[in-house]
């Protein structure tokens, strides 16, 4: 699978229950070199639910100080980061976790 193929799937718990869809995917550099393109990257998890807007705009983070009308806004993180190592299996639109 692609990684754009993880995109909007529904995402639910071991005991079924609903935790929102994948709206992205957090990569980490810390691969082998990869020439004058730095390190490769590896999938290390998905952000899920509502709220992962906020984070993509990196308004999670302790460190971002503004805008900060959005950061109150997006700051109550609604969503969740699940690890790739939580993930089942993917079968019909759905991503099942461990």
């Amino acid at each position: 699978m692609r990684l754009t193929d993880y995109l909007g799937l529904r995402v639910v718990d071991r005991d079924g229950r609903d935790l929102g869809c994948v709206h992205d995917a957090r990569l980490v550099a810390d691969g082998t070199p990869n020439g004058p393109f730095g390190p490769a990257l590896r999938l290390h998890g998905f952000y899920v639910g509502k709220g992962s807007l906020g984070a993509r705009l990196g308004l999670d983070r302790d460190a971002m100080r503004g805008p900060w009308l959005l950061k109150v806004i997006f700051g109550r993180r609604r969503f969740r980061v699940v690890p790739w190592e939580d993930v089942d299996r993917v079968e019909d639109q759905t991503m099942h976790l461990k």
